[in-house]
């Protein structure tokens, strides 16, 4: 919870500006496809936070939030999030899991993202990216329960709960909060 505090600040002072001459849809606009992607994407100083679609830019100049989603073009992702987190940390294959072969590039803030085919299919985070809501893998249970989380699954990975889309699993004990995902993994149940 330790950047979800400062992140949440940030958007709200953001928030507290006049709008941009922007059209209102654009909250809702993906980041664009094609060899500008990345170059838009590194144009102004960018928020990202986690989304239950991929994930979300926002623009700290006006507010404005622009999706990365699923599907999305693999070297397009990379662009995008390098733009706001730096240069990938370690890259690797998994060719052993249940969705197939799989690649992966992880950065800085404990942030993984997942490739099939191509294509951005999943991410997970161990660190102090937020979702908009402020949940982070920083979190403790009483923050997961006081969001919403009425429901935690015990497995082999530990107690586990969903809240707007995110998967998290918690650290050992339940009291922590040890990481949060969507879309496809590769954990071995």
């Amino acid at each position: 919870m330790k950047i979800a505090l400062p992140v949440l600040a940030a958007i709200a002072l953001v928030a507290c500006q006049p709008a941009a001459d922007t059209p209102e849809n654009d909250d809702a606009a993906p980041i664009p496809s094609g060899s500008d992607a990345g170059v838009e994407a590194r144009a102004a100083p960018a928020i990202l936070a986690l989304d239950p679609e991929g994930l979300r830019f926002v623009d700290e100049a006006t507010g404005s939030t622009r999706l990365l989603p699923f599907g999305a073009p693999q070297a397009e992702a990379l662009s995008a999030v390098t733009g706001a987190l730096g240069q990938a940390t370690g890259a690797g294959d998994l060719e052993e899991c249940g969705a197939g072969p799989l690649h992966f590039t992880d950065f800085d803030e404990g942030l993984q993202l997942l490739f099939s085919d191509g294509s951005f299919a999943g991410w997970s985070s161990s660190g102090g990216l937020t979702t908009m809501d402020g949940l982070s893998a920083d979190a403790i249970r009483a923050e997961v329960e006081a969001a919403g989380v009425t429901a935690f699954t015990r497995d082999t990975l530990e107690d586990e709960f969903e809240l707007g889309g995110i998967h998290g699993v918690m650290e050992p004990g339940g009291q922590e909060v040890e990481l949060l995902h969507v879309g496809v993994n590769c954990f071995m149940r």
